[in-house]
């Protein structure tokens, strides 16, 4: 499949959008200065106005997006590809870890480790079949040319079982040598072959580890039996976005909920989050109430929502494009197809404002960008890579 920088059927896409969302206007896409395509021309919302730039096209089923230090990037693509993007194009990347391809697995979340200057480190999260059972795996990888070298499995998620779907698989760097990863509940409500929730386990769990697979001897469960080391929080469904708040360092995650009831959590060490004793939502057939939605020991979210945007991906908006956003949190939804921006206060959500309702399609990551700009990446068969600019108002008028 090729892959472009500057996709030629930009006009097209945005002729094909039965009509705008309120505040965009995309009739007439014109060229942004380096060459990529303008898809929406103007978006007016609460803090901003800013236009959509198609930066990368053609992807098949793309998941996660990060940037090496050089600014290049690395997006994978769900059927076990991992592309690096520079100014020359797009290329697949080889020695490629092989991951199950089916369902909702993949090759999922890639992010350059925090100490990649010094040690080249890459980490990977994908799920893996073995024997008729799989999981999400945890490795990391250098970076040599086009290819992936020194490929080490850090962490398996245990046990291996039968669904092919809800791996979590989402990854982040607190910034003191450590690492959190999401490990979604493979469907241990329906097909029930482990105690849930429970942190003996690491199904339906996020998971901390020294940045080379060592547990840190200050996880919770360290020497206990009532739970594995490397469990840091347990009780989640299947948490698809998580980041570390920029000023207090906390670990924000979201979770999707079954029908209803996605959940956006803050994170503490030991905490019980109650899938699926505890849950804001229903089953999809006869919509039964599933658990009740409280229960002793269980930490509540600090907000649900149903029905489910069906959350994917998660930022902290750090850059200097738009002011107005600084510290916000920025959510991606498959489902409902937007961007949800939430203003916080402490451990609360303060406001929440939709962007991009219905414009650019499922939305499975946001990211701030190393040049200050906020990017959106779409699941889909022929899904993109788009940048939000700011719009000065002066000009456009």
């Amino acid at each position: 499949m090729m892959r472009v920088l500057i996709p030629l059927l930009a006009l097209a896409f945005v002729a094909c959008n039965s009509g705008s969302a309120p505040g965009t206007t995309g009739a007439s896409a014109s060229p942004a200065p380096s060459g990529e395509e303008v898809v929406l021309e103007r978006v007016e919302t609460e803090e901003a106005t800013f236009r959509v730039v198609k930066v990368v096209g053609d992807l098949e089923h793309a998941w996660a997006v990060d940037w090496l230090p050089d600014g290049r990037m690395l997006i994978t693509e769900r059927p076990g590809r991992i592309l690096l993007v520079d100014d020359d194009g797009v290329t697949a990347l080889d020695n490629v870890p092989e991951v199950w391809n089916e369902n909702q697995g993949g090759m999922l979340d890639v992010r350059v480790g925090p100490q990649y200057a010094e040690d080249g480190w890459i980490y990977l999260a994908y799920s893996v079949r073995e024997g008729g059972v799989g999981g999400t795996v945890l490795s990391r990888a250098r970076l040599e040319g086009t290819s992936l070298t020194d490929v080490d499995v850090l962490y398996r998620q245990t046990p291996f079982l039968e669904p092919n779907y809800h791996f979590g698989a989402r990854i982040v760097f607190p910034g003191d040598g450590t690492l959190f990863v999401a490990l979604g509940e493979r469907g241990q409500r329906r097909e029930k072959t482990v105690d849930i929730p429970t942190p003996t386990t690491s199904v339906g769990t996020t998971v901390r580890l020294n940045l080379d697979g060592s547990v840190p001897t200050d996880n919770p469960f360290v020497g206990s039996e009532d739970g594995l080391d490397e469990v840091y929080s347990y009780g989640h469904r299947n948490q698809q976005g998580m980041a570390i708040h920029p000023e207090t360092g906390e670990v924000w995650q979201h979770e999707h909920g079954p029908h209803g009831g996605d959940e956006l959590n803050l994170i503490e060490p030991g905490h019980n989050y109650g899938w699926p004793d505890v849950s804001y939502g229903d089953t999809y057939r006869g919509q039964q109430p599933i658990g009740g939605t409280e229960a002793p020991g269980v930490t509540n979210p600090v907000k649900y929502w149903d029905p489910s945007p069906a959350l994917s991906g998660m930022t902290f908006y750090t850059g200097d494009s738009f002011p107005g956003w600084q510290g916000d949190l920025f959510m991606g939804a498959l489902a409902r197809q937007k961007v949800l921006r939430l203003e916080l206060d402490g451990h609360e959500v303060a406001h929440e404002e939709e962007l991009l309702y219905g414009e650019l399609g499922r939305i499975r990551d946001v990211a701030t960008g190393p040049d200050g700009t906020l990017y959106v990446l779409t699941d889909a068969a022929a899904g993109a890579l788009y940048r939000l600019e700011p719009v000065d108002n002066a000009t456009q008028n």
